[in-house]
């Protein structure tokens, strides 16, 4: 007879609790380093966002390092149009998680593929937005090196359908402590963001400054 089909892997978050205070709710989907997973508070019932280091970099410390980082990164900046990082911590399995508010709409990758091309009376005020989350980070001593439409994710608060919230600090360079480049977790050579927004500096590996920044936008 045939082999019976092999299930596929149960997650085994859902339905955990983090920290004492965070219930695994749903996986909401899954990147290179890490899995973001809908949370609710334990005490006062209010919806996180939760993301999981995979369990594959969890023995590297210099992942793990990179992975707080961003939690790091934003949690410096204090501005609205960037996300908000509450807390984080470990997972019952040995790996990190950090806490983010949850946010309901889409990133603009999306907002461009179902709208099409935008108005630049629509863009103006989306460009702006992003411009004053990058200068509050810069301000900051924060680089975020992976600026790109899916990373500026759009919803809705009060009457404004296009409010931004930039993300995914990931790859964030912090110059502001322990002098240019921080904990060293990049060096001259290592190449990171994305090709189809990276100025001709980042990609040969050079070192770089807040202008990569202001190149990804221009290309946004």
């Amino acid at each position: 007879p045939a082999p019976a089909p092999e299930a596929g892997p149960v997650d085994t978050l859902v339905g955990t609790v983090l920290a004492g205070r965070y219930e695994v709710v749903k996986k909401l989907g899954e990147g290179g380093m890490g899995t973001v997973y809908v949370g609710k508070h334990t005490t006062i019932g209010k919806k996180s966002a939760s993301k999981v280091l995979s369990s594959e970099f969890a023995h590297k410390q210099d992942l793990v390092d990179r992975f707080l980082q961003e939690a790091k990164a934003a949690s410096m900046i204090s501005q609205e149009n960037v996300v908000e990082i509450t807390d984080f911590g470990d997972t019952p399995g040995g790996s990190v998680f950090f806490v983010m508010e949850f946010l309901a709409g889409e990133d603009l990758s999306g907002t461009v593929e179902s709208n099409g091309p935008l108005s630049w009376e629509r863009v103006k005020p989306i460009m702006l937005q992003i411009c004053n989350a990058l200068q509050a980070a810069h301000d900051a001593g924060i680089i975020h090196r992976d600026m790109k439409p899916e990373n500026c994710f759009r919803i809705k608060r009060g009457q404004n359908e296009d409010f931004i919230k930039v993300l995914d600090f990931g790859i964030a360079k912090v110059t502001s402590e322990e002098g240019e480049g921080g904990k060293g977790l990049t060096r001259t050579g290592m190449i990171f963001g994305t090709p189809e927004y990276m100025s001709p500096e980042q990609a040969q590996g050079q070192k770089v400054d807040h202008r990569v920044d202001v190149y990804a936008t221009g290309v946004i």
